[in-house]
């Protein structure tokens, strides 16, 4: 273990992992060298991952019966008593309804803030309500939420169950601190239509209600009460929500920033023809996008219902759209800013919850996107499953999802499970080698999660390696060996190699 005393010292290090540095601004090359690993199983209805900022020794499971677990990554296992359970709040777990969203708050660290997205009974047309609310981390237990102190942020009703989005997540952006961002579904049903669908238009098209947008807010990080930014789009209207930030949306289940651009990637899952894309550059913080649903699917106007027709003024293409022999339903993504698989920088990475027409097995893609053309689309699922340790497979991805490091996770609600994207090459590289106040030396570095390494070291200056040690990387991929020898060699290097069974 680290001490405070510990004297740090970079040495030279072997078995360093050679970076290729890329971003999705200039490469558009084949994406390989992928593979996957199962860090959680067991679960029921896993629909999100995420982690307070900075926290990387933790990952906040969301399962959509309304519990959320914490998933300790030194160890790899689940923690035994659930991080909060609200279950008995919510309307129906199955179908779109549940608990569906959670995000941390900027301070987390220091004021213990946390919110989430959930559908409790009753509302306008007796289909539910969303509840947008903030809670609070117990005072004596960093790992148990005080689920008693639930303060209702927003509240809208739903004229069906279905279509009720729930992503929500604070934005990097330089100037849009502690702006809470929500995702809401255009109501249900189909087209757009029907009780609870305002005309013409439909709900997506119509700033009266919250429906088929994305919202913004702003949570004051020491009070936590909420109020409009300045610079919504419709801010002090008394006619148009002033929640509203982009609209046109039809179902937008997950969204993201790109941390690298500032960028939002919005999946908005289409209806019987088309899955799409949509982004909202950080050029235009101020938001009134309009992503044109219900006039528009994907590129094309909405073929079905009489309801489709040209781009409305101002309308936004999707940056992307599939068809229905590609994947029926769009789950949206990240841009890969991790460290571990270096490859993969500045890669967009999404899936679909089905798949292609007739088959029921879920997808994982990639694309790249310079600010002005999509490009590079690729299926990578087949690179990531089979999983090479268990062989497991994918079958209803429902997320993806970020740790604090960066890193990518996939959430699968078909089978239970929750996998993290990893480097094929069980290849790792080391970091430090400090010295402690004893003359010991820690070795510490990077593998790929759960994998078992060599450590290897030389006599003194010596040039040939010889194994001093193995250990097994944390659910991060971080390794610790202590060299309890090292003050007998002193200038000794140091290289970790993947064990042989």
């Amino acid at each position: 273990m680290r001490g405070d005393g510990m004297k740090r010292i970079r040495w030279i290090c072997f078995g360093i992992c050679i970076l290729a540095v890329c971003s999705s601004e200039i490469c558009a090359q084949a994406v390989s060298g992928l593979s996957a690993v199962r860090v959680a199983s067991g679960l029921t209805q896993p629909l999100f991952v995420t982690a307070p900022p900075g926290d990387t020794r933790r990952l906040f499971i969301v399962r959509q019966t309304g519990q959320v677990h914490i998933l300790n990554l030194a160890t790899g296992k689940l923690n035994t008593t659930p991080f909060l359970d609200i279950h008995a709040r919510l309307t129906s777990t199955s179908g779109e309804q549940g608990l569906l969203g959670m995000a941390f708050d900027p301070n987390y660290a220091t004021n213990g803030k946390f919110y989430l997205n959930f559908t409790v009974p009753g509302g306008a047309f007796g289909n539910g309500v969303t509840h947008v609310s903030q809670f609070q981390v117990s005072a004596g237990n960093p790992d148990i939420a005080n689920t008693s102190n639930e303060r209702v942020l927003l509240r809208f009703s739903h004229p069906e169950v279905n279509h009720n989005g729930g992503w929500i997540g604070f934005s990097p952006r330089t100037g849009d601190d502690h702006n809470l961002y929500i995702a809401t579904g255009d109501g249900g049903s189909a087209n757009d239509q029907g009780i609870g669908h305002i005309e013409p238009g439909g709900n997506a098209q119509n700033n009266t209600t919250l429906l088929g947008k994305m919202l913004r807010i702003h949570v004051n990080p020491i009070t936590g009460t909420a109020s409009i930014p300045s610079n919504n789009p419709f801010f002090g209207s008394s006619t148009l929500r002033q929640e509203i930030w982009a609209f046109g949306l039809r179902n937008p289940f997950r969204a993201s920033f790109d941390r690298g651009t500032g960028r939002m990637f919005i999946g908005d899952v289409g209806q019987n023809t088309r899955e799409e894309i949509d982004v909202q550059r950080a050029t235009n913080p101020g938001g009134g996008e309009n992503y044109e649903w219900r006039l528009r699917e994907g590129k094309i106007a909405t073929p079905t219902g009489g309801v489709g027709g040209p781009r409305p003024p101002g309308g936004v293409d999707p940056i992307f759209d599939y068809p229905h022999s590609t994947g029926q339903t769009v789950i949206g993504g990240y841009v890969y800013r991790g460290n571990q698989i270096p490859a993969l920088q500045g890669t967009y990475v999404f899936a679909d919850y089905l798949g292609p027409e007739p088959g029921s097995q879920g997808k994982i893609f990639t694309l790249n996107y310079n600010g002005a053309t999509a490009s590079n689309f690729q299926n990578i699922t087949s690179k990531l499953f089979p999983t090479r340790v268990g062989g497991y497979m994918l079958k209803n991805p429902s997320s993806l999802g970020e740790d604090a490091n960066r890193e990518l996770y996939i959430t699968d609600i078909g089978n239970g499970n929750v996998y993290k994207i990893v480097p094929a090459a069980a290849s790792a590289h080391i970091d430090t080698v400090a010295t402690l106040p004893n003359g010991h030396a820690m070795v510490e570095g990077l593998g790929v999660p759960f994998e078992a390494y060599t450590i290897e070291a030389t006599a003194s200056l010596a040039p040939a390696f010889f194994p001093i040690g193995t250990i097994t990387a944390e659910g991060d991929g971080r390794f610790e060996f202590e060299d309890i020898y090292a003050g007998n060699f002193p200038g000794r290097q140091y290289r970790a190699t993947p064990r042989t069974p």
